[in-house]
């Protein structure tokens, strides 16, 4: 008779893990100081464009390490390697590997993976989390590929009118698309009918308001009783200063590469624009036409 198989011995302690990327993978340093804005005048040198490319290489590795979590944590748990001694859970794993992360998180990530490696395929660069997140019920009624491209045509659509897309916007377009389709039964009709909603309603509106049109000549003679009021003409350029100044605090591209003393530079000069504004008082007639008194004696 043979003899019994002897227990596999175990193989040892999980050996640590690799270590993250760090600093040293894109020679990025941190800056010793800021420069002026006097010092950063004119074009970029080719080493501050070496060091922008540097910062941007480091932006677009934390957005590719979102979705390539979730690939790994499917991984882990299709192939069961959350188990270590053969008794851990997957809820255990998630608790002691990611910090508490829950199964709803983390099926979340696992959702997301595939569309986000498509658009970062399709666009050449990683979206941000939350535009890839806003396109998943998309991309569930047409497919990855589709949500992927359509995602690059809005994104250049916004890009090329000099706009930034919000994942707002994201979300309020796949509405729409997907309202088209809902009545239909058939996947690849409800399919069509979701992709050809979305060209027609892709193309971003302008945000900002068109310049008033200049009034003509004879409207605007001296001394005309139907002259436009000049403080109009401010008012409007003031509104669509406004407009500009929001979508300006909302671009992270140019957020990222101010630096400190810049934004506290700019932080002063709308300060002073708007102490400037508080004050102003716009004047008017005090006579009302219907009191002048005609002094000319009555016949």
């Amino acid at each position: 008779m043979g003899t019994a198989l002897e227990p596999r011995q175990s193989a040892g302690p999980v050996p640590l893990r690799d270590q993250p990327f760090t600093l040293a993978h894109w020679a990025a340093t941190l800056p010793e100081r800021d420069i002026t804005p006097e010092e950063a005048s004119g074009p970029l040198t080719v080493e501050e464009q070496e060091e922008l490319a540097e910062c941007h290489r480091a932006i677009d590795n934390a957005r590719s390490a979102q979705w390539l979590l979730g690939r790994a944590l499917e991984i882990v748990r299709r192939r069961r390697l959350y188990r270590g001694d053969g008794t851990r859970t997957w809820e255990h794993y998630l608790a002691a590997e990611h910090d508490g992360m829950t199964v709803r998180e983390a099926r979340r990530l696992q959702d997301e993976w595939r569309l986000a490696k498509a658009v970062q395929d399709a666009l050449g660069k990683p979206a941000p989390a939350s535009h890839v997140r806003a396109m998943l019920d998309y991309a569930d009624s047409t497919s990855n590929e589709q949500a992927a491209s359509d995602y690059v045509m809005l994104r250049k659509s916004f890009e090329s009118g000099q706009m930034r897309l919000a994942a707002h916007q994201i979300t309020a377009r796949v509405t729409k698309a997907l309202e088209s389709g809902a009545a239909e039964n058939d996947p690849q009709i409800r399919r069509q009918a979701v992709e050809h909603r979305w060209r027609e309603i892709h193309a971003p509106q302008p945000s900002i308001p068109a310049p008033a049109k200049a009034p003509d000549n004879a409207q605007t003679a001296s001394g005309s009783k139907d002259a436009q009021d000049p403080l109009l003409g401010a008012a409007d350029a003031a509104e669509r200063a406004l407009e500009r100044l929001n979508q300006g605090l909302l671009d992270e591209a140019a957020t990222l590469r101010r630096a400190a003393v810049d934004a506290e530079h700019l932080q002063k000069r709308l300060r002073k624009v708007g102490r400037i504004l508080a004050k102003v008082v716009v004047p008017a007639d005090d006579v009302i036409d219907a009191e002048i008194v005609d002094d000319e004696p009555r016949g």
